[in-house]
């Protein structure tokens, strides 16, 4: 089993990688500037007795060269497909976040969103999926702004809910093939120096989730291994909450 993660050189997408080598796969790890990071996350790959590749592509491509996209999407997949095999699993975590104040989201700012988020994690979506076969899944990181507005976040917020939606219609467009593509919304996800960084906000997330505390990576990193795996077999077109109860209850 072949697994491609994006944006995997560090952080909730390098937990996924890992997670998916404990699950058996091949990973090949997607990164566009941290090589380094990658490299050390392909040999965390190969120290659990699995094959790694670690690919560089810049999927950041100016709008007005849709083409060019579509290009960069195709040679990634051909790379893994060369080093590691057709990836029976494809994870889309790669998205970009800037905290920004509603009168600072001018036209760029929106068009950021779509060109290094939105579009290229669309366009490689379908160029997967259409390489799978049956039993093949795709999952797509959204986050729980994309359920819930947050402050500041305004655009990342709508972006995010696009790929919620992106989810759902293309697992429709799929599923006759037998391929699946599900969601997965993150809540705060710790990591090393977040409560340093954000006490305040770090607070309130713990005010309010109800195991009192944000969620770890490997617990996403954890979910997305099963729901690309065979046990999750009926799962598809839905996006599963992992928020350590965070919106279960009212408010931020």
């Amino acid at each position: 089993m072949t697994a491609l993660v994006t944006g995997a050189s560090g952080g909730l997408g390098a937990a996924v990688a890992l997670a998916l080598a404990d699950a058996g796969h091949d990973v090949a790890v997607h990164y566009r500037g941290d090589e380094a990071g990658a490299r050390d996350v392909a040999a965390a790959v190969a120290a659990r007795g699995r094959r790694a590749s670690t690919l560089q592509a810049d999927l950041d491509v100016p709008l007005d060269t849709p083409q060019a996209l579509d290009a960069a999407c195709a040679g990634l997949l051909d790379r893994c497909a060369d080093d590691l095999g057709t990836p029976d699993v494809v994870v889309l975590s790669a998205f970009p976040q800037h905290q920004q104040g509603w009168s600072d989201l001018d036209a760029a700012a929106w068009d950021g969103y779509h060109r290094a988020g939105l579009r290229p994690t669309a366009v490689l979506l379908r160029q997967a999926t259409d390489r799978m076969g049956p039993g093949g899944a795709a999952v797509v990181v959204g986050s729980i702004e994309g359920l819930r507005a947050a402050p500041g976040h305004a655009a990342y917020a709508v972006a995010k809910a696009a790929l919620h939606h992106l989810v759902a219609a293309a697992a429709h467009e799929v599923g006759p093939r037998g391929v699946r593509v599900v969601g997965v919304a993150p809540g705060l996800v710790d990591r090393e120096g977040l409560e340093d960084a954000w006490p305040d906000g770090v607070a309130r997330y713990r005010a309010t989730a109800s195991l009192g505390r944000p969620v770890t990576a490997a617990e996403v990193a954890g979910t997305v291994a099963f729901l690309a795996s065979p046990v999750a077999s009926g799962i598809t077109g839905t996006t599963v909450t992992i928020d350590a109860g965070w919106s279960a209850a009212p408010g931020w």
